[in-house]
């Protein structure tokens, strides 16, 4: 692989180790195909590390097309294939030196930069699906959509253990590429309704508001689709930056890439921002509290530096607009996934509620600790999902 490269066209492999990684945040199958390989060369002091992996398929045609266009920001790619409907790629492995509860309002600055560079690299153009025809469509234009039959068949699951009758025939007809996430949105609102909401953090306000986009998301999703569309990474948490002491930011984890307004993936990246993530796929842990900079200085800094970029082609008030838009779908598609995982063992709502009047000390020892620790976040979070329903 390395000899097709130039400059490594005689080199001497003496040996290879592989050593088995993590993914941070994936707590799924994805974790277990990962791998560093150290690779040893005949004349060099120190064996050279590589990342290699199991993707989707979307992440290794990224690094087959797209990545070579953006090298400031994403890691070298040595070889990506696609192979009986998997992808695989190996990779140069980025240390992270700055891991994301060390963050400075600089290192903030140079993310949300770099965020600018590839946003703006495929700005508008209306022929990029055209071109790249495995990039799926976000929202939108060409999206694909899903029958019923379709969707029982691929998700069983949401048929058989979740309400997919919150999902109305109306909202299937413009869900498009997002119906599936859609599914896991309602199975956790059911979840939660069965539970009585969570005490100081959703009311019947926050789970009618949720079942109101279920059914109806045109509110929601035609600001976005007046956007111009570009390239997005899908998921853009701290997890997936890595920040080195050399003052370079590497984007890793491109498997939800896609075509789709901006404004979603810098939802994504404000809404996660004081959020670290476990290794073992338990919900998010919340930094020390000390955010680097506020939510309005996220979004100024990215519309101000899109506007330097792109100038006249890029509209600031158009998506200050679809921002109570891109918040509620974040939030409806990211936070109502995972209560149906969370709450999955909760014998009844009554212990529910008993337990949450529990103190910490209380609390001791007990499996749901952990989880209640997450209720400043999370009232915090849906604070801001009933203000941006309101303003749809």
């Amino acid at each position: 692989m390395l000899a097709g490269h130039d400059g490594f066209e005689d080199m001497v492999v003496t040996a290879v180790t592989a050593v088995p990684l993590h993914s941070e945040g994936a707590g799924n199958d994805y974790s277990r195909h990962v791998a560093r390989y150290l690779v040893s060369m005949a004349n060099t002091s120190d064996p050279v590390p590589f990342i290699g992996k199991k993707t989707s398929i979307a992440e290794a045609l990224f690094y087959r097309d797209l990545a070579a266009t953006l090298p400031e920001i994403a890691p070298r790619c040595w070889y990506a294939n696609v192979v009986d409907e998997e992808g695989w790629v190996i990779l140069d492995d980025v240390p992270n030196h700055v891991t994301g509860g060390r963050w400075s309002p600089v290192d903030v600055d140079n993310v949300i930069h770099d965020m600018v560079i590839f946003h703006a690299a495929y700005w508008d153009q209306p022929d990029l699906g055209d071109h790249f025809t495995w990039l799926p469509h976000f929202i939108g234009r060409s999206q694909k959509t899903y029958t019923w039959e379709q969707l029982r068949r691929e998700h069983t699951v949401y048929f058989e253990e979740g309400p997919a009758a919150l999902i109305s025939d109306h909202a299937l007809q413009h869900l498009g590429y997002m119906a599936p996430r859609f599914l896991a949105a309602a199975n956790g609102l059911a979840v939660m309704r069965a539970l009585g909401g969570w005490p100081g953090v959703i009311g019947e306000t926050h789970l009618a508001a949720a079942a109101d986009l279920l059914d109806d998301p045109l509110p929601m999703l035609e600001p976005l689709g007046r956007l111009p569309l570009t390239v997005l990474h899908g998921d853009l948490n701290k997890s997936h930056w890595r920040l080195t002491l050399f003052q370079e930011e590497r984007l890793i984890d491109w498997r939800n890439i896609a075509i789709g307004p901006a404004v979603c993936d810098l939802i994504s990246f404000q809404e996660q921002f004081d959020l670290l993530f476990t290794r073992d796929g338990l919900p998010p842990v919340r930094g020390d509290g000390s955010s680097a900079v506020s939510e309005e200085t996220i979004i100024d800094s990215y519309l101000l530096a899109m506007k330097d970029k792109l100038g006249p082609r890029f509209n600031a008030r158009q998506m200050r607009q679809a921002l109570p838009a891109a918040r509620c779908l974040q939030i409806l598609t990211t936070s109502f996934p995972h209560f149906a995982t969370w709450f999955n063992r909760m014998p009844d709502k009554y212990t529910w509620q008993r337990v949450n009047r529990m103190t910490d000390a209380e609390l001791a020892g007990r499996a749901l600790l952990p989880m209640l620790g997450y209720r400043p976040y999370l009232r915090d979070v849906f604070r801001r999902f009933i203000q941006a329903y309101r303003m749809l």
